[in-house]
């Protein structure tokens, strides 16, 4: 296939994508309310990875070193993190998700999963699958190519 053959598929997957961010969103600040789409990210990063510093949350989160501290902030003044001292560097701190961040998340997560549930109820299984095994398709080939771009990049 060349790029003028795919050119107008991928226009529509761009525009489609974008449609699919307003949705996303639109769903974030129902399910996600106590922790707002961001929150719930950072949130996240924290409870897969921790407990971590705030500059592998940046990373995680491909965001300023800025941001992820006021997100983490955010976070802790809520009760859903905690920050201890590094063992490895005690002029840092790492950051580790409590039992109430834990249930905010939980719960975000069910509400997310119940407005997807009820938007896709006319779907198959297999249609609901593939569009999952599609979507993880892409995001493993923008991983792919970001790498590849980086490779490149480093001097």
């Amino acid at each position: 296939m060349t790029s003028t053959s795919t050119a107008a598929p991928v226009e529509d997957l761009v525009r489609s994508l974008y449609r699919l961010g307003m949705v996303q969103r639109d769903i974030a600040r129902q399910a996600m309310a106590e922790l707002g789409s961001q929150g719930f990210v950072a949130l996240g990063v924290v409870h897969r990875d921790g407990p971590v510093r705030i500059s592998d949350v940046a990373r995680a989160l491909a965001v300023d070193l800025s941001v992820a501290s006021r997100q983490v902030a955010a976070l802790a003044k809520a009760g859903y993190v905690r920050r201890e001292a590094d063992e490895d560097d005690r002029r840092a701190q790492r950051v580790s998700v409590t039992d109430d961040g834990r249930r905010v998340l939980a719960e975000s997560h069910r509400r997310m999963v119940e407005r997807f549930a009820a938007a896709l109820h006319g779907w198959a299984a297999d249609d609901v699958g593939a569009l999952a095994a599609g979507l993880d398709r892409l995001r493993a080939d923008f991983e792919a190519g970001k790498a590849e771009t980086q490779e490149t990049q480093t001097p």
